[in-house]
């Protein structure tokens, strides 16, 4: 039972030995490595948002710079201006009426400059146009200030501008002349600045107005929109700063790390609404690639110490285990019986301690068996000769209850011989006296049918008062010694007011010895017979069930008491005249019937009757022939 409940077993001392190092040695590492990909995951973010922030910060004051310098060129234009009789004259039909016209100045030589266009106008034209007198932050008493516009576009298609407006002061007053405007190439003075801001291979700077459009990128055509207005808003703060977001602004949604920056010089000459801010991003995936890596690696080196661990648990299990399954086999060699081997385990360790304390077990195990098979053996002696005397005293006793039954049955079976004995005796002075030979031959029949019945009567008693043989047991006809059984109890009690019915089923034969069957039912026939007192009847029946013969033996007669039931089967107990017995009968019929197995088991109620049921197992070859029929 204890081998197939180890087969059982999925996992093994081994396998467990080797997975607790294994998980003693991995669990640490996979936290390690958890905690340190988080936290450096975290604190990367923080040094990458942080320098992209400076970065935008930086390409911020670039781009400032730049339009200081545009600023400064035309400025210097616009005083060349004021100082021209020729633009001063223009300017001053502006001041006649709405006839005159704007003109274009100074003449652009070359085309694939910075400058698109260029122009004075009067005053009230307005710095970007006639909607919109001032820029931003100015007001009418203010001397006015230059004015950028947001993105515009040419003639030409994806060329996008913006619109400087200077304006033209008397040199000695400040008095408002008119201004010039010049359309600056977009690309032309944004992408020198923006595009060679480049790091790695996806990181780059841009250029957007609050309202998520284009105006610079490498990657991004100007004036395409980044269509999360959120992220935008996010953007266009007034304060530098970095944000984590799951968009990268270039059409993909996935994490990004984006740094952005105000352009203060710029917001300050666009219109009222207009802002712009720089966009600093990268791909995460090339950020976070050398920190992937730098994992990968630990990790690597994580597994190869995991399989390190994992040899060093796979020798240290060996180690321990081969020790421990020559204890197991010498355990079950032992249980098997055999203590003659001695148990020889050398590993120098606390195994070793166990395994000589095993093998003194072993040793002192043998020893006990030894003295134990000694004290069986004198026991066994002992019970044998105590149940030899018992079955002797018990064939004493059951001779003895025989011959105290003689008593009782002595004057029954004397009627039952002298009745055929006096017909005898009257037939022999008939035949004396008789000339007819016919009737002398007639009453010789007679007379030897008489005698064959004293022969039967002699038969009967003999065969139940001579002691048990030492025979080995025989296959009894359970309905012929009940039959016999009736008959002795009949002749023996002189009782022919009391009806017997019997009710025999067909059943097997039980393995016993015959006399001692027939007397455990003339003992209970003769109980019934002598319990009813007169008229009464008395039941006797067989039958199988269950692989079993049941006898049961009815009374009409007084009954017992119910105090007495449970004292019945106890020897020299007895209710009855001491002229009909000693109270050993039902003692030695109970133990017959256990000596073959069966049981005995009385039912009583005073007033009604008694019912014995006795149960008898079936012959095995009685049984194999009941079972096939």
């Amino acid at each position: 039972m204890h081998v197939v409940a180890a087969q059982k077993r999925r996992l093994g001392l081994w396998g467990k030995l080797v997975i607790a190092i294994l998980l003693a040695g991995s669990v640490p590492i996979v936290i390690g490595l958890s905690v340190a990909y988080v936290r450096g995951t975290t604190e990367l973010q923080e040094v990458i948002g942080a320098s992209f922030k400076a970065l935008a910060e930086e390409s911020a004051s670039k781009v400032d710079a730049e339009i200081r310098h545009v600023i400064a060129a035309d400025r210097a234009l616009a005083v060349q201006a004021a100082s021209d009789p020729q633009i001063r004259g223009h300017l001053a039909k502006f001041e006649r009426g709405p006839e005159a016209t704007d003109i274009n100045w100074p003449e652009i030589s070359d085309n694939n400059g910075t400058i698109h266009a260029s122009w004075v106008s009067g005053p009230a034209r307005g710095p970007i146009g006639s909607d919109q007198k001032n820029p931003a932050g100015t007001s009418e008493a203010a001397p006015p200030m230059p004015a950028i516009s947001g993105l515009q576009l040419s003639g030409e298609p994806q060329r996008y501008l913006i619109r400087v407006a200077t304006p033209i002061l008397e040199a000695d007053t400040q008095t408002m002349l008119g201004w010039l405007h010049r359309d600056h190439i977009v690309k032309s003075v944004f992408d020198p600045l923006i595009y060679p801001a480049r790091f790695g291979n996806t990181g780059h700077v841009m250029i957007i107005d609050n309202q998520g459009a284009i105006v610079s990128c490498p990657l991004l055509i100007t004036g395409s929109r980044i269509e999360d207005l959120q992220l935008v808003k996010r953007v266009a703060q007034k304060e530098a700063g970095w944000i984590t977001a799951e968009n990268d602004g270039h059409g993909s949604r996935k994490f990004s790390i984006i740094g952005h920056a105000p352009l203060p010089e710029v917001n300050e000459l666009l219109h009222a609404g207009v802002s712009w801010h720089m966009f600093v991003w990268q791909d995460t995936q090339e950020i976070f690639a050398p920190a992937r890596s730098l994992l990968v690696g630990v990790a690597l080196a994580g597994l190869l110490a995991i399989g390190v661990l994992g040899i060093l648990g796979y020798y240290s299990g060996r180690r321990i285990l081969n020790p421990i399954r020559r204890l197991s086999q010498e355990a079950t060699r032992i249980a098997s019986g055999d203590l003659n081997q001695k148990l020889d385990i050398r590993t120098g360790d606390e195994i070793e301690d166990l395994a000589n304390r095993f093998d003194d077990m072993r040793v002192q195990l043998g020893q006990l068996i030894g003295k134990l098979e000694e004290k069986v053996e004198e026991r066994t002696r002992e019970l044998q000769e105590a149940q030899d005397e018992k079955d002797r005293v018990m064939q004493k006793l059951i001779q003895a209850e025989k011959v105290s039954a003689i008593g009782t049955m002595a004057s029954g079976i004397g009627h039952e011989i002298n009745n055929p004995l006096y017909a005898i005796h009257g037939m022999a002075e008939a035949i004396r006296d008789e000339k007819d030979i016919s009737l002398c031959n007639e009453y010789g029949e007679d007379i030897l049918k008489y005698t064959k019945h004293i022969a039967e009567i002699v038969k009967n008693l003999s065969g139940y008062i001579r002691p048990a043989t030492q025979h080995d047991m025989e296959s009894v006809d359970v309905n012929g010694k009940l039959t016999e059984a009736i008959t002795m109890a009949q002749r023996s009690l002189l009782s022919d007011r009391i009806e017997i019915k019997k009710d025999f089923s067909s059943v097997p034969p039980i393995s016993a010895k015959s006399e001692e069957i027939m007397q455990v039912f003339f003992n209970v026939i003769r109980n019934g017979i002598q319990a009813i007192d007169g008229v009464g009847r008395l039941e006797v029946s067989s039958r199988v069930d269950d692989g079993k013969v049941w006898i049961r033996i009815k009374d009409s007669g007084a009954g017992i008491p119910a105090e007495h039931l449970g004292k019945i089967f106890d020897p020299f107990f007895t209710t009855k005249d001491p002229d009909q017995g000693e109270g050993m009968g039902l003692y030695i019929v109970q133990q017959i019937v256990k000596k073959y197995d069966g049981s005995i088991h009385l039912d009583s109620q005073q007033g009604v009757g008694t019912v014995c049921t006795i149960q008898f197992p079936i012959a095995e070859k009685s049984q194999e022939k009941h079972n096939d029929s």
